[in-house]
């Protein structure tokens, strides 16, 4: 039997996502996505309609929802007889809408970790502040949870079980190196979400190192990477998600998160 798909969000990532499922709507159900502004939905639908994604006819719906709000998202789930939920909304939003599929028994999936709009880069480790203590609930529902199904966080979890099965005895450090040297022309632009952005470098750094989670401050470490296609870039130790992930994964291991920077970024 095929799975209705409830989308949450209406953002980037939201529009690729959507694409994407309506791509393999041969073997996913009916397409629902939801957000605040049914408009932004409602454009998305537009895109993937005039860009002939759908493989097979089929029903794509636009749904309006507070996704702060678990009993609102809970109902949409039952309205759209959705069994799998994919969060691409706000960081602000994981608990509840993992909380809905969690009572609802719809499969959830991330790509980010849940933030508290009133805290910033909290103590360590993250997940273990919010997602991870939903294990046994997400268990005794039998609702699958997969949490962080991104680039980063994803792909490069999915990039160290590789090398720890395939190519390496011993894992002693993980160094995640995300850089962009694309310009847009514009003054000032950030590379996603400005307020998760913002947040990232305005708080405590975790790092994982020797054994123990290490404390710096924004812009304390950098360092300079020869990398492939972007050349010698500058990038700054920066928390982030996948160091709360993988450091679990890999306690011996040093686990390090570092995001490029331009100075005028910097100094604006």
């Amino acid at each position: 039997m095929r799975k209705n798909v409830l989308i949450i969000g209406a953002g980037g990532v939201a529009q690729v996502v959507a694409h994407k499922c309506a791509q393999n709507n041969d073997i996913l159900g009916e397409l629902h996505i939801a957000s605040r502004t049914r408009a932004k939905c409602e454009a998305i639908i537009a895109s993937v309609h005039e860009k002939r994604a759908p493989k097979v006819p089929g029903r794509f719906e636009a749904h309006t929802v507070d996704a702060m709000d678990t009993g609102a998202v809970s109902d949409l789930i039952r309205r759209t007889g959705a069994g799998i939920v994919i969060n691409v909304g706000s960081s602000f939003v994981n608990m509840s809408v993992l909380d809905a599929c969690i009572g609802t028994g719809a499969a959830y999936l991330d790509t980010a970790i849940h933030e508290d709009p009133a805290k910033v880069c909290e103590t360590p480790p993250w997940y273990g502040n919010y997602e991870w203590k939903r294990r046994d609930a997400a268990e005794k529902a039998g609702v699958t949870a997969i949490l962080g199904v991104g680039f980063d966080p994803g792909v490069v979890n999915a990039y160290a079980r590789l090398a720890e099965e395939e190519y390496l005895d011993t894992i002693e450090g993980i160094d995640i190196v995300d850089i962009n040297a694309g310009s847009h022309g514009r003054w000032f632009a950030t590379n996603f979400d400005p307020e998760i952005n913002f947040r990232e470098f305005t708080g405590t750094v975790w790092s994982w190192q020797n054994g123990a989670w290490q404390a710096n401050r924004m812009f304390e470490v950098g360092k300079e990477w020869d990398m492939p296609v972007v050349g010698r870039q500058k990038a700054y130790l920066t928390g982030h998600d996948e160091v709360h992930s993988l450091s679990a994964r890999y306690p011996q291991a040093d686990v390090r998160f570092w995001m490029g920077f331009g100075d005028h970024y910097i100094n604006v």
